[in-house]
């Protein structure tokens, strides 16, 4: 008798367990995330170190960016690490992780070359350009108030 009670009980727990699993299954299987679409589109960006007169005189990333969206953007942050080129470690005293906010006006469909400026962060010109690493848009600002935000960087680059 006892041995009927306790193979019921096991039956009811094996079921039990393949239809959590099951269940499980089909949770993973849907991915969700709260960041909308990128309202963008990038070109790789390239450290140089040569002077881009009104932009930098010593080292800074420059790349295309094309405002998809319908709206007006006024300010985007990227952020973004950097490595030096011979020994790949952080040629900062600091920390090597940058974000870095630009206001520009960029209309809806519009294609603008965009520079950053690493002059403040060096205390000496770099020979070879910097290493980049994990570049991402993370906060997209627009005239409207409203913004887009890729917080941990589901959108990288490079």
């Amino acid at each position: 008798m006892k041995c009927r009670f306790f193979y019921g009980y096991l039956v009811i727990l094996v079921i039990t367990f393949l239809i959590s699993c099951e269940y499980a299954e089909e949770e993973s299987s849907v991915i969700s995330t709260t960041v909308d679409a990128p309202p963008f589109i990038v070109t790789e960006p390239v450290c140089e170190t040569i002077e881009k007169p009104g932009y930098y005189k010593y080292t800074g990333i420059i790349f295309d960016f094309m405002n998809t969206g319908q709206k007006i953007i006024d300010e985007v942050t990227f952020s973004f690490m950097l490595y030096d080129s011979k020994t790949y470690e952080n040629p900062f005293i600091g920390s090597n992780r940058f974000s870095i906010k630009k206001l520009d006006i960029i209309l809806p469909n519009e294609n603008k070359e965009i520079a950053i400026s690493l002059d403040q962060y060096i205390y000496i010109a770099p020979k070879t350009p910097y290493l980049i690493d994990f570049f991402y848009i993370s906060k997209i600002h627009f005239t409207d108030g409203s913004s887009w935000e890729d917080i941990y960087g589901l959108f990288k680059i490079k």
